[in-house]
């Protein structure tokens, strides 16, 4: 995964499997008006036969996913249990529950316990994995020198904090089984709390696994904690266990293809994770797109209808010269269609988008935002200078672009927030993520093999000899993020990266330096 964290975005870009990558934007709210700028120009080796006929810009957000979505809250694993936190969803879930069994008939309480559990999965989604990535990366380098105590201390002390926590969690949560179980609670809840309890059981096992896994590579590791890894050990065992005992369907068995762990998994987070995901609604009319369109398409038609009054004045309706006119006007008319559409669109995403998305709470339904896109080739004389600089610093000599010919497409996001409207209907969701899941399955139809056999003469002994090697496509990719606030100041950033890609797909992800 490729980090990059600046003071205008925080952006993420990683393999999410073997045919797509994403690229994930964390956008801070300031308190007023505020618009992001994200322009993405992507070099195709023009080998992939990528271009205006055979990727469109209907192919192009067909194939690719976006979301935005509220940033996880970050509460701690301790203060969650705080009983003076009124922001902990653990607090308000039973405050809401009390209130039921106390025999409230608001319904709002059954929404409200609804989300906060949702919630409360994220929130400790988010905790577990931050605490794993931090304690994977001291385990995967924990060499500790003689008479070094720090790092020993970090992971030692810090690792069975975690765990201590972890663990007086999963009993404060075990503890609201009583209250959910009344006959009093509606089944909603009921069915919610059993997700909710099968989805933390899951994700403690995923995620412990690979700590306990790392842990056990590092024999330095090992021989310091191992009563931490035997209590990390029994921690994950247990976590198939209680779901075997609870008739999750989320258990393993030996034996079969175990396709509904994976499944499950799979609808249990999308259910957590809902209760982040704004509502994006699309504008069928498309910005003024297709008022441009439609005015190539009435130029053509003015070019056909001056053709046939001329042929009409110069000749007669039954001569060959007059319908050798129309046909050939009615020829012209399409391809001057189609070449005033590629034109408009080439020059005019500078100011119109192809599409715009209203960005919705997923409350009240209220705009808190727009999202416009555009999407265009461009030649490579129509490449911004600074972007020309990026895409060719790493070239090792003045005329390498000469050995790699590339066809350039850009695609660009402008977002505007409204976060006085967020930050007074949330009292916890506040920042944003834009996701978005590039699929270049396209770029890889007309690739050649992934393996090609090369012969060379062994030095030894003269014998021609044949190896196998890897062909690969270098698509690179240079992204600008700008940003604008509320005074007019505006900060600019970029990233370079290269996406190695054949035949089977997505092969790695490269940042590449800029210097």
């Amino acid at each position: 995964m490729i980090d990059e964290h600046n003071d205008i975005f925080d952006s993420k870009i990683r393999l999410h499997d073997r045919h797509r990558f994403e690229i994930k934007l964390d956008l801070e709210l300031p308190p007023s008006h505020t618009v992001y700028e994200l322009e993405s120009y992507f070099f195709v080796p023009r080998a992939l036969n990528i271009g205006p006929s055979t990727y469109t810009k209907e192919d192009f957000y067909n194939n690719n996913q976006r979301y935005i979505r509220f940033k996880t809250p970050k509460i701690s694993l301790s203060k969650l249990c705080d009983p003076g936190l009124s922001t902990s969803p653990l607090n308000r879930v039973r405050e809401n529950l009390s209130r039921i069994l106390s025999g409230s008939k608001d319904p709002g309480l059954v929404n409200l316990a609804y989300d906060e559990f949702k919630l409360l999965g994220c929130v400790i989604r988010g905790e577990i994995r931050d605490h794993v990535k931090i304690f994977m990366a001291g385990l995967e380098t924990y060499t500790p020198l003689p008479g070094e105590t720090g790092r020993r201390m970090f992971i030692g002390e810090g690792l069975g904090s975690f765990l201590a926590d972890l663990k007086y969690l999963s009993g404060r949560i075990n503890a609201l089984k009583t209250d959910v179980m009344d006959p009093v609670v509606p089944v909603k809840l009921k069915e919610t709390f059993n997700f909710f309890d099968e989805y933390l059981s899951l994700i403690t096992e995923e995620y412990l696994t690979s700590l306990l896994e790392t842990m056990r590579r590092s024999a330095a590791a090992l021989a310091d904690f191992k009563a931490l890894e035997e209590e990390l050990a029994a921690l994950v065992i247990s976590q198939s266990q209680y779901r075997a005992a609870m008739n999750y369907p989320s258990v393993l068995k030996e034996g079969e293809n175990n396709e509904v762990i994976i499944y499950r998994r799979g609808v249990l987070k999308k259910f957590i994770s809902s209760v982040l995901y704004l509502k994006p609604e699309l504008e069928e009319w498309r910005t003024l797109t297709q008022v441009v369109f439609g005015l190539a398409a009435g130029l053509a038609m003015l070019f056909a209808v001056l053709a046939t009054i001329y042929a009409q004045n110069r000749y007669t309706i039954n001569s060959v010269p007059f319908v050798l006119i129309i046909v050939i006007s009615y020829i012209f008319k399409d391809r001057i269609k189609d070449w005033l559409k590629l034109l408009f669109s080439k020059n005019l995403t500078r100011w119109f988008s192809d599409r715009e998305i209203k960005i919705l709470d997923p409350d009240s339904s209220k705009k808190i935002g727009v999202l416009k896109e555009a999407f265009t080739f461009i030649s490579e004389r129509a490449v911004p200078p600074d972007i020309s600089r990026l895409r060719k610093i790493d070239n090792i000599t003045s005329i390498d672009e000469d050995g790699k010919p590339e066809r350039v497409f850009k695609y660009k996001k402008e977002i505007t927030l409204y976060p006085e409207k967020i930050l007074g209907a949330h009292e916890r969701r506040k920042g944003l993520n834009d996701i978005m899941r590039f699929n270049i399955m396209d770029f890889i139809t007309q690739a050649d093999d992934s393996r090609v056999n090369y012969p060379y003469a062994d030095p030894a002994t003269g014998r021609i000899r044949t190896v196998a090697c890897s062909r690969v496509y270098h698509m690179n990719m240079v992204m600008k993020y700008s940003y604008a606030g509320a005074h007019g100041q505006k900060k600019v950033h970029y990233d370079r990266i290269r996406i190695v890609l054949n035949k089977e797909g997505l092969v790695r992800l490269e940042e590449v330096k800029l210097i």
